[in-house]
């Protein structure tokens, strides 16, 4: 009498999508995680600075695989929040700062300059801050 260790599985439906380490939507949950736990940044938060739905920030949050120019956009944040960090040395103090209104940026929030599409300001001012440069 045969015995089978591994009897073959009965198809039912679609097969579940595995999150594959190195995947663009584990990337990008990486990234939102990381942007939430190194941060502090709220939900909320997110929503404003990449203007995308709270909805489909959720399901990058969970795993789903994150649009090209969505992958992008976090990256950039990701990039943007560790300058930033770097430059005040508290990486909390980051979402204070972008909430503050900021004579550089003519008494607007740099958050308010994110949601404009203004960020190469911020990234002049990062310039300028890092080099000794007067700005």
């Amino acid at each position: 009498m045969a015995t089978t260790l591994n009897p073959p599985l009965k198809k039912r439906g679609k097969p579940a999508r595995l999150a594959l380490p190195g995947a663009a939507g584990s990337g990008t949950a990486r990234i939102l995680g990381n942007l939430r736990t190194d941060y502090g940044l709220t939900h909320g938060l997110l929503v404003r600075l990449s203007g995308y739905s709270p909805r489909a920030i959720a399901n990058w949050e969970a795993g789903a695989k994150a649009t090209e120019p969505a992958a992008r956009k976090f990256t950039e944040l990701q990039r943007l929040f560790a300058a930033i960090a770097n430059l005040t040395q508290d990486p909390h103090a980051v979402v204070t700062w972008m909430q503050e209104p900021n004579s550089a940026f003519d008494g607007s929030t740099p958050l308010q300059v994110i949601e404009r599409g203004e960020t190469d300001r911020l990234w002049r001012m990062i310039y300028y801050l890092e080099s000794g440069e007067p700005g």
